[in-house]
């Protein structure tokens, strides 16, 4: 068992249910949408070609569409301020996620009766990782600068190191002393790689892993825990409570300690 002093939790398809379809919609519908009216397409059909390309490749539609611009693959410029906005707006937040209060409620105790450095580490745009906190019920735990979007570690981003080690660095955490929780098989590894302690999160196949050909393995070496959503957290990993953690597959839980 180990003292731990901060976690990290990713956004999509960790704070809400693969199974709402969100993932698809933002995914699918909206970012056409987007790249029909703002980068000149002729059709979402071929929106998604070439979306579906660079965000397999960069696991960011941000960092994928900055560079088919740079790289002359675009009818348009990208200009990054314009997607995070977009997505916020024209995303169909109401439809597919909602808050759960316990969820809410394991994030409010760790930050607040616990003490733990929570922040947010997502691949996805500010403007709607923090709409989806709102819509989520969780914005209060998470101040600003504890909050951090692909913009902020831009030209990195999941699963390269150097993201995870400007988060850290940003709220003054190590990686032995913190935990991830992902549903990103490649990011899980590569927080293993660092140190970093893991929970995949793990309620169904789909989603963005899907997309991603990134399916998840509860038995990876580089997987300590594996929960269906937050909701399990005290049950499951109860030593976070006392700023403690040990690994705690499926089958087992962790120890409560003295």
């Amino acid at each position: 068992m180990v003292e731990i002093d901060a976690v990290l939790l990713d956004v999509d398809d960790t704070l809400y249910p693969v199974t709402s379809g969100f993932s698809d919609h933002r995914n699918g519908e909206v970012i056409c949408k987007f790249m029909v009216e703002h980068l000149s397409f002729e059709s979402a059909e071929s929106a998604k070609i070439l979306r579906d390309e660079y965000f397999q490749r960069y696991h960011s539609t941000m960092k994928g569409l900055t560079i088919a611009t740079e790289e002359g693959r675009l009818p348009k410029p990208f200009k990054q301020e314009e997607l995070g906005q977009y997505w916020a707006d024209h995303c169909d937040f109401a439809k597919f996620i909602r808050a759960d209060p316990r969820q809410i409620e394991v994030i409010r105790s760790l930050a607040q009766d616990v003490g733990l450095k929570m922040a947010v580490f997502t691949n996805s745009p500010r403007k709607y990782a923090l709409r989806c906190l709102e819509v989520l019920g969780v914005r209060e735990f998470f101040p600003d600068d504890h909050v951090f979007a692909v913009e902020d570690v831009l030209p990195a981003c999941k699963p390269q190191p150097e993201a995870f080690k400007a988060v850290l660095d940003a709220i003054g955490a190590v990686p032995e002393r913190t935990v991830m929780f992902e549903d990103s098989m490649k990011n899980i590894r590569a927080c293993k790689a660092l140190g970093i302690h893991t929970v995949l999160v793990h309620e169904a196949e789909g989603g963005e892993a899907a997309l991603l050909h990134d399916t998840p393995i509860r038995d990876d070496p580089a997987v300590d825990a594996v929960l269906k959503d937050l909701s399990e957290t005290p049950s499951l990993l109860p030593c976070l409570w006392k700023k403690r953690f040990e690994a705690a597959k499926p089958s087992a839980s962790c120890p409560k300690g003295p």
